[in-house]
């Protein structure tokens, strides 16, 4: 297993390297819109409750 990912990540030179930062950083990103949104919608509902 150690030898794979070493040969994905390093052996592919700085083209992998970007490649896999780019899918981390894409997935960071959908992760603080969802959070922003789910804020939203619990505010939103919060303020239809009383």
């Amino acid at each position: 297993m150690d030898n794979s990912l070493f040969l994905i990540f390093f052996r592919s030179g700085p083209i992998g390297l970007v490649i896999f930062l780019l899918c981390i950083g894409g997935m960071i990103y959908l992760l603080t819109k969802a959070d922003e949104i789910k804020k939203r919608t619990q505010r939103m509902e919060n303020e239809k409750k009383p």
